[in-house]
């Protein structure tokens, strides 16, 4: 690769942190030269394919001090970029450059207390965040809110769906898939043209969330058939877009221990969220959708089966305009921020 002197080095593990981070490498890529890299293998086919966030893309070197100072040398960055919990020791014990920290969490422990206090600006998604990497001695962290709060408008999915009732399962887990099965095979007996939209968290698990729903019309989103009753999504990025054509939603990660995943896009669209009781890492989310009245906590199989049948007996007023307002604010912290850190070390240079 060649030189790109005054780039932005850009980290994202995969294409969940990569599309969190659109929003602000949209920005950043208007105004300086992004060499962004990511982590996890399967990310590369999902953001090869998009543009407008990045100049050149490259998956992270070997987190070896001679393997990452080299890369750096190569790029020569203004500064370097990581997403929420890509700490990694050679790339931050072992660069020159300036580093920041975005959509910063704390999980406490030796490794982030001693890798947090290599960043000069840290911008975190809440405050007991801030307070705990304050107590590290870390210096420069502000409080900004959860990036995944701010949303872009996904494009059209090309999705065929005849005027029904549709039920979308985003981000399952293993267990959560058969829990599903029960609950809607029991809500078609009232909702005789009911559909069940499944999007596994991780895409290789397709075939055996295809063959869990076998007695029933299937099809595959890469395939798909216009007559079916369950569709197993198995293509990576579209979860955000093909949410548009829920009736509602459930949110998985949350009926097994995991922790949750985005309960926000949904809501993008004005669709009611279900999830089970685990969203340990979407609290914040969970709050904000439940002050709304637009997100609903179930603790067990029963209580998912009356959530969904009263939902989909009723219309939810949208909240994506409350939406859109907090997403505006959460972002104008995290520009305010990073274009007075980039004007100061721009100046350096």
């Amino acid at each position: 690769m060649e030189s790109a002197k005054g780039s932005l080095w850009f980290h994202v593990a995969s294409v969940g942190e990569f599309n969190t981070a659109k929003p602000i490498l949209k920005w950043l890529q208007k105004r300086y030269k992004i060499v962004l890299t990511y982590f996890s293998p399967r990310a590369k086919e999902y953001i090869s394919k998009q543009e407008g966030y990045y100049h050149s893309l490259e998956r992270l070197p070997l987190d070896l001090p001679t393997t990452i100072r080299s890369f750096e040398r190569r790029i020569e960055p203004l500064a370097i970029m990581v997403m929420e919990r890509e700490l990694w020791p050679s790339l931050l014990l072992f660069t020159r450059s300036p580093k920041v920290w975005l959509n910063a969490y704390s999980r406490g422990g030796l490794r982030e207390r001693l890798l947090s206090k290599r960043f000069e600006l840290i911008l975190t998604k809440g405050q007991k965040d801030r307070e705990r990497l304050l107590s590290y001695g870390c210096r420069h962290v502000a409080v900004c809110g959860n990036l995944k709060f701010v949303l872009e408008e996904p494009p059209p999915t090309g999705l065929r769906l005849s005027p029904s009732k549709v039920i979308l399962a985003g981000s399952t887990h293993p267990g959560e898939e058969e829990l599903l099965r029960w609950v809607f095979t029991r809500l078609r007996e009232e909702f005789k043209d009911l559909r069940l939209i499944v999007a596994p968290r991780h895409t290789a698990r397709a075939m055996e969330v295809f063959q869990i729903f076998e007695g029933f019309r299937r099809s595959l989103r890469s395939k798909e058939e216009e007559d079916w009753d369950i569709l197993v999504v198995d293509t990576l990025g579209e979860l955000f877009s093909i949410y548009r054509h829920a009736t509602v939603a459930f949110v998985g990660g949350t009926f097994v221990p995991v922790g949750g995943h985005n309960i926000l896009e949904p809501a993008y669209f004005g669709k009611p969220v279900v999830y089970g009781p685990y969203t340990q890492k979407v609290e914040d989310m969970r709050e904000f959708l439940e002050d709304a009245n637009l997100g609903f906590q179930v603790k067990d199989g029963e209580e998912l089966y009356r959530t969904l049948k009263a939902l989909l007996k009723e219309k939810k007023s949208c909240i994506s305009h409350n939406l859109k307002e907090y997403s505006e604010r959460i972002m104008s912290c995290y520009l305010a921020h990073l274009e007075g850190f980039l004007e100061r070390y721009n100046t350096k240079e």
